[in-house]
């Protein structure tokens, strides 16, 4: 459900921000969280039966399928939706095939580490997965401090484009970062990366600059940097307790 949230409610509140939408930020979140949780809901039902559980393709294709359906839904019935129907669609395209296929990993992830616990006798440790939303966390307590936003949409807004940065921030150290096992120096390299997907950012909130007690580019410049290092940080210390943890293995 986590995962379904966080790009739902993400990218619908990004893209209305990128596209200057003044409007109450709430009614996007509204919008975006009630699909979040119809679909997730609906393709865990029917996971196996769609058979999302064989690869990721299948999960792209049923989450955008399931998307399609959802958004066609609520412009019945949200007059937002109905306002702005094809940035809706899209939107809902992007965001459901990207759930679908997060559903997909994360169920073949779980059961491949659950195998190999299984096969070896041991109780059953996610590692690093067990941590993949803490990034979120910190992006989104990072754009709150940094952007120290004086309205309910500024705080909105900055909190979950903070998500949406953790997100980057989280496949940047997962994917990225630990081919060169976390070292010191991807710390420094992976902060700078930050700090420019976070000027980008502070565009978003150029309709709420008024609210900021910075500059939009400079304090997302700040808060995207900021996500990145502690993500970065926390990224080396797990890989280091990994790596201690199968050399002990590897004496015993």
């Amino acid at each position: 459900m986590a995962a379904g949230l966080i790009g739902w409610v993400g990218f619908a509140i990004s893209v209305a921000l990128a596209f200057g939408y003044a409007g109450p930020l709430t009614n996007v979140f509204l919008a975006a969280a009630l699909a979040a949780v119809v679909q997730v809901v609906l393709l865990r039902l029917v996971f196996s039966l769609l058979g999302m559980d064989r690869g990721l393709t299948r999960g792209a294709l049923w989450g955008g399928v399931s998307a399609v359906l959802i958004v066609t839904g609520e412009v019945t019935f949200l007059p937002l939706i109905r306002e702005h129907p094809t940035i809706a669609l899209l939107t809902g395209v992007y965001v459901g095939m990207a759930v679908g296929s997060f559903l997909s990993y994360f169920h073949r992830d779980d059961r491949e580490i659950e195998a190999e616990a299984m096969a070896a006798g041991e109780p059953v440790d996610y590692g690093r997965d067990a941590h993949w939303l803490d990034p979120f966390v910190y992006g989104a307590v990072s754009y709150e401090i940094v952007l120290f936003p004086r309205a309910l949409d500024a705080a909105i807004g900055a909190g979950v484009v903070g998500m949406i940065v953790g997100v980057v921030a989280a496949g940047v150290s997962h994917f990225i970062l630990s081919r060169w096992t976390n070292a010191s120096g991807t710390i420094p390299a992976s902060t700078i990366a930050g700090i420019a997907l976070g000027i980008l950012t502070g565009f978003l909130f150029r309709q709420h600059a008024a609210q900021l007690w910075l500059s939009p580019l400079l304090a997302g410049g700040i808060a995207g940097g900021l996500t990145f290092l502690i993500t970065a940080v926390v990224g080396r210390w797990l890989a280091r307790r990994e790596r201690e943890i199968r050399g002990r293995e590897g004496r015993a």
